[in-house]
């Protein structure tokens, strides 16, 4: 528990997973001074920024530390503020994977905060979550300044289903505009921050961005970036809203895919703290997917004669206007497929065997709120038609839950296959 003093004008940071408090003297993370004497946590794969504005003395409880020279928030970063200080109620910010994006958005709600206003912060970055769980947008309330938007109370999300809007670019951009209008509306936010994706180098990553600052009509959005970079980001946004250009942070520590899928998997462990199992039926209606679950259930006549078609005892079969779908015991070949298409002349048909389900991520709503929790299907109960869902929310039979694209071990909660296009089902 090493005791660090750090020289006036010089940053202490501190990498998680990690704890510390200030002993003595002044220092300010984010953008604000924060309060001595108490302890603070630091999440794994996380840094937080100590820049001492006089001497200061910190203990350090756990963790990894160092020291730069200077203050690593850009001086650009309180001249954008000062800027936004003025009539500007909506910024979104935009810029590349480890560009500081999470950082300035920290920045700017800790800013505000500071001014005694109420501060709505939507973390749309769904692979790396700031504010709830993976696959889902989140929205937290800041209030008092925060070392992290971790710290920021959950007020309530939005199940994206994967841990890339690649795909699902429509549930995205929904679950951003609803949560806007809740965090202006029933909270009363002064301001909002939006925090989005990494996704900026491709044509889908800035159709994404573009659209989401149409529908959300932003103030201002503020583009993160080393000079020379995001340079088309800027052009298009700047074709639909104001835009303002500031610099990356001077110390960014990158992080790999195995760092962002092991960060995941410490937020898979907070969300399904205390998880228990649950019956949640797949034949009423619960199921909120498009294709699968949502169609008429196949009378004991018509899956006795599929049985015979396919050659397999048939669990469950449904069919609606455009796709029949069965969970079978056995996998059947491509040429019975096409065979059941021109029999039932629908042009999608698919047969499970219930083992593509087991250990999806889900996510639950209900009771007021769009993101009640998440969970995971454990197994299967064909007599009773249902999943049982492992799950910290309670499922109640009002609730509606949402199949994702993301399989996590129950487990371990190690994350084990990533489907990037929204097809399986």
């Amino acid at each position: 528990m090493p005791k660090v003093t750090v020289p006036e004008g010089y940053t202490l940071i501190v990498e998680g997973e990690a704890c510390f408090r200030v002993l003595s003297g002044e220092v300010r993370v984010f953008g604000s001074a924060i309060e001595g004497g108490k302890e603070y946590l630091v999440e794994p794969f996380r840094a937080v920024p100590l820049y001492a504005s006089k001497e200061t003395e910190v203990e350090v409880l756990s963790g990894k530390f160092s020291f730069a020279k200077g203050d690593t928030v850009p001086s650009s970063w309180e001249e954008a503020f000062e800027e936004l200080k003025r009539g500007v109620k909506r910024v979104m910010v935009v810029g590349g994977v480890d560009s500081g994006k999470t950082s300035l958005a920290t920045f700017l709600a800790n800013r505000f905060a500071e001014g005694g206003e109420r501060v709505a912060v939507i973390d749309a970055d769904i692979g790396q979550k700031s504010i709830g769980p993976p696959a889902s947008v989140g929205l937290g309330l800041v209030e008092r300044p925060v070392i992290s938007l971790s710290e920021a109370e959950f007020v309530d999300g939005f199940f994206v289903g994967n841990i890339t809007p690649a795909g699902l670019l429509h549930r995205h951009l929904a679950g951003v505009k609803l949560l806007l209008d809740k965090a202006e509306g029933e909270l009363g936010a002064s301001r909002v921050v939006i925090d989005t994706t990494g996704w900026v180098t491709e044509w889908e990553g800035r159709e994404l961005k573009v659209f989401k600052a149409l529908v959300v009509k932003p103030d201002a959005v503020l583009v993160v970036s080393k000079p020379g970079e995001c340079v088309q980001m800027v052009k298009l946004l700047g074709q639909v809203s104001r835009v303002i250009r500031v610099d990356s942070p001077q110390l960014v520590r990158p992080r790999d895919r195995l760092d962002r899928k092991e960060y995941r998997k410490y937020l898979y462990r907070k969300f399904l703290r205390n998880a228990k199992t649950q019956r949640v039926s797949f034949a009423g209606g619960r199921f909120l997917y498009t294709t699968t679950f949502s169609g008429m259930e196949l009378d004991r006549n018509e899956a006795s004669r599929l049985e015979y078609i396919i050659g397999s005892r048939v669990f469950f079969a449904e069919k609606s206007d455009d796709h029949l779908s069965i969970i079978a015991e056995k996998a059947v070949p491509e040429e019975v497929l096409s065979f059941l298409k021109t029999i039932y002349g629908h042009r999608r048909v698919r047969v499970f065997t219930g083992a593509e389900f087991m250990h999806s991520l889900v996510g639950i709503s209900g009771g007021g709120r769009l993101l009640k929790g998440i969970g995971v299907i454990v197994g299967l109960d064909f007599s009773s038609r249902s999943f049982e869902v492992m799950s910290g929310a309670e499922v109640t039979g009002d609730d509606t839950v949402m199949l994702g694209f993301v399989k996590v071990n129950p487990a371990s909660l190690e994350e084990e296959t990533i489907i990037e296009k929204a097809s399986i089902f």
